[in-house]
């Protein structure tokens, strides 16, 4: 038989028991938190970077909320300026006219880009977009204080500051959203943004001046049925002797107006426009001017009192179609300016045609009071002025 190996027998008290059994815990502790440093290369959990430019862009997104919210009360500013400004009340607004259309496309068009911002603000440094809000809150400030302004102190000069500075705000919008870093380059693309925006505005009004529908066909007049033919007025000369006298785009106005009259394609004539201080008013000397051509003066209505455009649109409107129920009439001015009065009559809900005189002028007098004009529409349509 092989001889048995000793077995030793040790003998521990509970007290040494539960010591060793903590000893290995704390061993074990010590063993885990070693692996894990070392697995974690001693660097605390990050955040998600998706959650940290979410938190980044909040503030952005917030701005952007306050900026639309300013955007919708100056469209409700502006059209109410558009509006009151000729007597009426907004609540006429409908998408018959161009007026309406035209300033609702720019309203849409900002509207839309903002939301694109709030869904992405990440594509719009904070610079581009203080600057966004701080031009939002100008156009605001003017919008409330041309309310407040008489249409006859609303200088053209200030119209077209203001045009620009709506152009200019909207080409920013477009170009932050756009991939630009360097800050040169974004201004030039944005002053490059707002001339195309500028030109493609002007543009468009251009193309409805020069393809407006005029009548200068007397038959077609005839046919027209109007109740009275109305003569814009235009410039009165003085000097060299020979007093006041029609310019000679009044005198080819008063023309065309007497050759409706005498051929009874028109019943009757209005001649407006007001005058200098110390001058005879352009009514004055159109009727002058019609009683030496043998015109009854019976036939004859002179307004003397208007300053502009607009206010000689609305004396057809508050003095003839309401107070003596005339319906249809015939405006009588140069084809390049019949697209904006019949676009006042019309907005006012008057009926009229156009019939444009006869007057020729160099190509680039032409060209310079076509454009003039188109920016003239282009006022109309955004600013009711």
């Amino acid at each position: 038989m092989l001889p048995q190996p000793r077995r030793y027998v040790y003998y521990v008290t509970p007290l040494q028991k539960r010591t060793v059994q903590a000893e290995r815990r704390q061993s074990s502790d010590c063993l885990l938190f070693h692996v894990m440093s070392k697995f974690s290369n001693n660097k605390p959990i990050q955040q998600p970077a998706s959650e940290l430019i979410s938190e980044q862009n909040q503030p952005k997104r917030i701005l952007f909320m306050a900026v639309l919210l300013l955007h919708i009360l100056s469209f409700s500013v502006l059209t109410t300026i558009r509006y009151e400004g000729q007597g009426l009340f907004p609540i006429y607004f409908s998408f018959s006219t161009l007026s309406d259309i035209i300033s609702s496309s720019l309203f849409v068009v900002s509207i839309s880009l903002l939301l694109l911002a709030i869904a992405k603000p990440n594509r719009l440094g904070r610079g581009s977009a203080t600057l966004i809000a701080i031009l939002s809150g100008m156009l605001l400030w003017l919008y409330l204080g041309i309310r407040h302004t008489p249409p006859e102190d609303f200088t053209p000069e200030a119209a077209i500051v203001l045009m620009l500075l709506m152009f200019l705000l909207l080409a920013i919008l477009i170009t932050s959203l756009q991939k630009v870093n360097a800050p040169f380059h974004l201004v030039i693309i944005t002053l490059m943004n707002t001339v195309a925006i500028s030109v493609f505005y002007v543009g468009l009004a251009l193309i409805y001046t020069f393809f407006f529908p005029t009548y200068s066909n007397i038959s077609q007049v005839t046919v027209f049925n109007a109740d009275a033919g109305v003569i814009f007025g235009a410039a009165v000369w003085h000097g060299s002797g020979l007093g006041e006298r029609p310019s000679p785009a009044l005198r080819e106005r008063i023309d065309l107006g007497h050759e409706l009259l005498t051929s009874r394609a028109i019943p009757r004539l209005i001649v407006t426009g007001g005058n200098a201080p110390g001058k005879l008013a352009e009514a004055e000397v159109a009727r002058r001017e019609l009683l030496r051509l043998g015109v009854d003066s019976s036939e004859i209505i002179q307004e003397t009192s208007s300053h502009s455009t607009l206010e000689q649109v609305l004396y057809i409107r508050d003095e003839l179609f309401k107070k003596r129920g005339w319906a249809r009439f015939v405006i009588v001015s140069d084809q390049y300016h019949l697209a904006r009065i019949c676009e006042m009559c019309r907005f006012n809900g008057l009926n009229v045609i156009g019939s444009p005189s006869h007057i020729n002028q160099p190509f680039l007098d032409l060209a310079y009071y076509r454009i003039r004009e188109s920016i003239a529409l282009l006022e109309y349509w955004l600013l009711g002025r």
